[in-house]
């Protein structure tokens, strides 16, 4: 597997919770948007959250805005970054791999054993951490390898905070 196109999901959340969106944006290795996509904003009835219950939460962020997302992508990612272990549950329905990606020292919830490292080598940024599921245990090596090379040049993290700062301002711009 190598990695020349990476998507980027993210969830957000407006209204004190009442509505979220979702985006990707897909870029080149180097980070540079290739594709972008948004979600309109998704608000579930009160009888959802009485039906879905716990399980709402990852409903809304893998069926209602992660696979349709990456369906209709014209630019398909070699590999799903996201930084929400909601959207880890798309691995599951499509072929594409989903890693979840955090700053060092944030808690991931896994076993340490199951996170790999990306260091930063020139502290332009801070280092991060990946969470590859099981189910990529025959690729992970090759996934952590090729994203610590990318790593290297480029912070992986960085983008999410483009799609956090998008997804606010379509947000505010279409709620006017």
């Amino acid at each position: 597997m190598e990695i020349n196109t990476i998507g980027f999901l993210k969830i957000e959340r407006f209204e004190k919770g009442a509505a979220t969106r979702g985006a990707i944006l897909v870029t080149a290795t180097d980070t540079k948007p290739l594709e972008f996509r948004i979600t309109e904003p998704i608000r579930p009835q009160s009888f959802q959250a009485i039906l879905y219950g716990e399980l709402l939460d990852e409903y809304v962020a893998v069926e209602l805005i992660g696979l349709p997302l990456l369906n209709v992508l014209e630019s398909k990612p070699d590999l799903v970054l996201v930084c929400d272990d909601l959207l880890l549950g798309i691995s599951s329905k499509q072929q594409v791999p989903v890693v979840r990606i955090a700053r060092a020292g944030e808690t991931l919830g896994k076993k340490e054993a199951e996170i790999q490292q990306l260091i930063s080598p020139n502290s332009n940024y801070p280092s991060a951490q990946l969470y590859i599921p099981e189910k990529y245990t025959e690729n992970r090596k090759t996934i952590a390898e090729q994203l610590q090379v990318i790593f290297s040049l480029k912070n992986l993290v960085e983008p999410f905070e483009r799609l956090e700062k998008a997804c606010t301002d379509v947000h505010r711009t279409e709620r006017r």
